[in-house]
């Protein structure tokens, strides 16, 4: 929904980060699979994954708008197959930190918008379905 708001460097860690969050617990639920394609997308085509450390992430994502959007996605991907993992909230929490997102009410409500988010999307697609 937000890879809008990423230039192509950001998108291509953020395919990066998105499929760890997927195979972080170990295997790849449907659901997942889904999440990521429709990241995919919404991206440039040609994006590629690009592996950059955590520390380094906030040289990539400068501005705010960015961190949240990347962050939004990554928390959405956590939560697609309803199982927000040990090794999944680790990343996360890595990621929150390097942000300076680990402060206030800015994770719960980032962490609820993505609960939100899934749950609106699987209501509108029964919805369609009926």
């Amino acid at each position: 929904m937000f890879v809008q708001n990423l230039n192509d460097r950001q998108q291509s860690c953020l395919l990066h980060y998105a499929d760890e969050v997927m195979r972080a617990d170990g295997r790849i639920d449907p659901a997942e699979l889904v999440v990521m394609n429709e990241l995919r997308n919404q991206m440039k085509p040609g994006v590629k994954a690009e592996d950059i450390a955590v520390a380094a992430l906030p040289g990539v994502f400068k501005r705010r708008l960015s961190r949240v959007s990347f962050l939004l996605e990554l928390f959405t991907m956590a939560y697609a197959d309803k199982n927000f993992d040990r090794t999944e909230a680790r990343l996360l929490s890595e990621v929150t930190k390097v942000f300076g997102f680990d402060k206030g009410g800015e994770i719960e409500s980032i962490n609820q918008w993505a609960k939100d988010h899934l749950d609106l999307m699987k209501r509108a697609h029964r919805i369609m379905e009926e």
